[in-house]
This record gives structure tokens, sequence and C-alpha cells, in this order.
């Protein structure tokens, strides 16, 4: 039998610390949601910032046992009846772990470009095409109260933290039409940088070829005074069965938007307005929730897409370094 594979997929305001490392692996890596509570609802440029919730968005063909009550469900176009949960104040972890070290795959014999697609760039699941903090600002770091590689969290404005303990990360682009982006702040554009953003980032964790089941354990992220996370019983067991890989999503994102994964119906690019023109994104407002995990570098740059977008992006996962 081969090894079993747990493959995890993340969008929405999902912040991966570290970024992609010199070497392309790391002992253990971890993925941030940004809580949107007790925040301003616009950012520099005026724009709205909605409500956005952490949440596990899995098959309820692969959960085991006695499954806790879910938030809501959906009929997934792939993957069946998925229950979501949506989470908060929660350190996830697994059980047993997979095979250790976390690695970073990159398409080391193509360079980047604009946009993947072609012979000559880079491979769409290059890592290099999740957008990282520190290409628009080189000293942006982890404040160390958000840092969860120096234990606990005390950052209230981290919703969730999720240990990533070995596999492979790998980039995504669940749309395919996706348009260069540029960055700019409001007093200014951010020249030397415009290529597309993946919208997503993955992982594959190998299991050895005996377990048969895998818990995603719940812990509280900042103690035992709050035990609440958005799971009954704070573990839910997940089953190979006769597979020899099972998904899961998580993602940090509006309630909505989350369900709205049950259909790549959501990458139509022809929305339209109630003139009948295309419904242009012009920027990703939400991305400014990034920021408020970073040491303040007085600047909190935007993506920006061109007059051509018609795409909903919703928004993008980032990268960024760390100082511990």
């Amino acid at each position: 039998m081969a090894e079993k594979i747990l493959r995890i997929t993340f969008n929405g305001i999902s912040t991966l610390t570290p970024g992609l490392p010199p070497n392309g692996a790391a002992p253990k890596a971890f993925v941030l949601m940004a809580s949107s509570e007790g925040r301003e609802r616009t950012n520099a440029w005026q724009g709205n910032i909605e409500p956005h919730s952490p949440f596990i968005y899995v098959p309820e063909s692969i959960q085991w046992g006695e499954i806790p009550t879910p938030a809501d469900s959906v009929n997934d176009d792939k993957l069946g009846k998925c229950n979501i949960y949506f989470i908060d104040n929660a350190r996830v972890t697994f059980y047993p772990l997979p095979e250790p070290e976390v690695h970073y795959y990159t398409d080391s014999t193509r360079q980047m470009g604009v946009r993947p697609g072609s012979e000559n760039v880079a491979s769409e699941y290059d890592m290099r095409w999740l957008m990282h903090i520190n290409e628009i600002l080189p000293e942006a770091t982890l404040k160390d109260a958000a840092n969860p590689a120096r234990g606990r969290i005390e950052e209230r404005q981290v919703a969730a933290v999720v240990e990533l303990p070995g596999g492979t990360l790998k980039a995504n682009f669940a749309c395919k039409s996706a348009q260069p982006k540029t960055f700019a702040s409001p007093g200014g554009r951010i020249e030397g940088f415009k290529r597309v953003l993946a919208t997503e980032f993955f992982i594959e964790m190998k299991f050895k070829e005996e377990t048969t089941i895998v818990s995603l354990r719940l812990d509280p992220l900042r103690g035992p005074e709050d035990l609440s996370t958005g799971v009954p019983g704070n573990a839910l067991f997940l089953q190979w069965g006769d597979r020899t890989a099972i998904d899961v999503r998580m993602g940090n994102d509006t309630k909505d938007e989350a369900r709205a994964l049950r259909s790549f119906r959501r990458c139509d690019a022809r929305s339209r307005d109630v003139n009948g023109r295309p419904v242009m994104v012009p920027r990703d407002d939400d991305f400014d929730l990034h920021y408020d995990m970073l040491e303040d570098f007085g600047t909190r740059p935007l993506p920006q897409s061109g007059t051509t977008q018609t795409q909903v992006d919703a928004c993008n996962p980032a990268a960024v370094g760390s100082n511990g």
C-alpha cells in the first residue's frame, strides 16, 4: 500500500510563516489567521473590510466517529457534502504526526515571470507565486506576540494558528484566469512588482501506510480562560478508508466566501453590474488584515488589479518572515 496523503488547502487571509527559506525547507511552518474583530472596518484607502472567520471545511465522508455539529454544511461539486466549522482562539495540531520537515516546492529549472503557463516560466505550483510580504516590505516581520514559533500567542489580532509539522507546500490557482497585480499605497505605487498571485496554497502531508485515522486537535490559543474553539469536543477525526489521499480546506474569509468554495462557479469572470458591464475588482481591501500581525512599518500597500480584471479573486493569502 502507498503512503497516506492528507492535503490541506488554505485560502483567504492566511499568513504562512516562515516564508520561503533559503534552502527551501523548514523544521516546522505555521499558518496564522488574522482576526477582524475590534479593528477598523476600513483601510487607508477607505475600502471596506468585511468580517472574517477562520474555518475548517471537511468532507463528511472522511469524518470518523461521532461527527461534531458543524456551523454550516454545503454540497461541494467535487467533495460531496462538506461540514464547515468556524473557529476562533484555536491552535490546530495533528496526531499522529506526518513525516517531518516542511518542504517548499520550487521549480528550480525555470524562472518567475508575470504568470505561469509557458515552458520557460515556473510551474503554477511553485511557492514563489504565493505573495511574500517581504517582496514589498523587506524588513517586515511578525510581532513577537503573534509569532507562534515563540510559544503562546498573546496578540488578540490572531484568531487561529495551524501548525504544519511536515509536508510539501505548493501554490495553487483555483481560478485559472488570474490577472497580474501590482502593489500600491495611497501615497503612490510601489514599483518593481508585477505578476499574478496564487489565490491558494496547499500542503501535502505524508503519513505511514498503516495510518488509518488522523485527528485535528484544537487547543485554546490563549490559554484555558477561553475554551471555545468553534468545534464541539475540540477535535475532528479523519479517516482514509480505502483512499490513499484525502482533502480538507482551511482558511480565513467571510462566511459567504467560505460557503462559496462548494463550486468553481465562484471563478466566473463575467459578473456584471446593473448596466451589464463587467465588474472590475481593482483592489484586495481585505489584504490589509495581514498587516495587523506585523510590526508597524508605516505603510500598508494593497494588491491592485489592472483595468481588464473581471475575476473575483477574493482574498489573497501571503507569506512573511519572522524574527525567531
